[in-house]
């Protein structure tokens, strides 16, 4: 097994493992074992946007476990919520995704 391998098979049963990190959620109709993290949105708005609101919620998930494609302003259904997309970013498969119940650059 590689390296890269390696990490991703760490990444399935380590930090995305529904016993420890995770917690359950439904987008688009999708149940799936996400990780959520408000205390890095509050962080990212500080630094990244001058302290200003961004958003509502900030999650990552391992982008195979999507099975709708998510895009940047696209409006997602987060637990029964209309929301959108306000950023998203991917880093070795896994997508960090802040969402907001306002459509912002739309």
């Amino acid at each position: 097994m590689g390296f890269k391998e390696q990490i991703n098979k760490d990444l399935e049963q380590t930090f995305f493992n529904i016993d420890e990190f995770t917690e359950e959620h439904i987008i688009n109709g999708q149940k799936i074992s996400i990780v959520v993290d408000n205390d890095r949105l509050e962080e990212r708005s500080k630094k990244e946007y001058d302290g200003l609101y961004v958003g509502e919620l900030l999650f990552f998930v391992p982008k195979s476990r999507l099975s709708a494609k998510l895009k940047q302003d696209g409006p997602v259904i987060f637990d029964e919520k209309q929301m959108y997309v306000f950023s998203l970013r991917e880093d070795n498969g896994v997508y960090e995704v802040i969402l907001n119940q306002n459509l912002v650059g739309g």
